[in-house]
């Protein structure tokens, strides 16, 4: 997290004395509209792209916070604020890597049908989590390297290992991050909770994504995501 922290703080300063080429991106999601805005220092593929995304709670049908995420050739950064988390409750964040998005129903614009789709390799991996606190908003923040497949999900789901995010992919990739609710901290499960997939689960895959709000002790389910497009570079 304090390298993240220093990265932020550096690209902030290089934000400030860089020529900057800036797009905006709005599209809409089942019934959502998300708007992005990109932020691109340097040129060809040794550039850092920032990109700045909704997050949305698509149970809700409503924005909930705001996600960034830094692109270069040696891997993927986010950080991700929710202001519609519970206070108490543990929470997961993954990525969801689509490596190939031009293979999704709508290419560049990956859904959950999607994931069903051998073709779009996508790759699910545990990108950190934690208790939140009576304010009820959460910060998370993380770092992936190309090739880096650690904390995949991939077999737990019944899906086919697709090597995280693949070499040379972290601009080509279509990111998703997403909050899975662990439901109430329960003591002694706390760390499980906060680190696995099915930590605190009764029933881990009874809801399906973006389906209901969990709020009882046992029951997990996704609730928010962040969603980043393919760059072209």
């Amino acid at each position: 997290m304090k390298n993240l922290i220093k990265l932020l703080a550096i690209l902030a300063f290089i934000f400030t004395s860089c020529e900057k080429d800036s797009s905006y991106v709005d599209s809409d999601i089942e019934g959502i509209n998300i708007h992005s805005e990109e932020l691109i220092i340097g040129k060809g593929k040794s550039n850092t792209v920032k990109t700045t995304s909704d997050v949305f709670n698509p149970i809700l049908g409503e924005v909930v916070g705001e996600a960034t995420l830094l692109r270069n050739q040696n891997g993927l950064s986010f950080s991700y604020k929710s202001d519609g988390l519970t206070p108490g409750y543990a929470y997961t964040m993954w990525w969801v890597i689509w490596n190939k998005p031009e293979n999704c129903a709508t290419p560049g614009a990956c859904l959950d049908p999607d994931v069903a789709n051998p073709d779009v390799e996508v790759s699910i991996m545990a990108a950190g989590g934690h208790v939140v606190g009576k304010s009820g908003k959460g910060y998370f923040g993380g770092h992936i390297n190309e090739g880096d497949d650690s904390g995949s999900v991939n077999e737990l789901l019944g899906l086919p290992p697709a090597g995280g995010l693949q070499e040379g992919n972290s601009f080509g990739a279509e990111v998703h991050l997403v909050v899975r609710s662990h439901g109430p901290a329960i003591p002694g499960e706390v760390s499980e909770q906060i680190s696995t997939y099915v930590g605190g689960c009764d029933a881990p895959f009874a809801f399906p994504p973006f389906s209901e709000i969990p709020d009882e002790i046992g029951e997990c389910g996704e609730i928010e995501a962040a969603i980043f497009a393919p760059v072209e570079m």
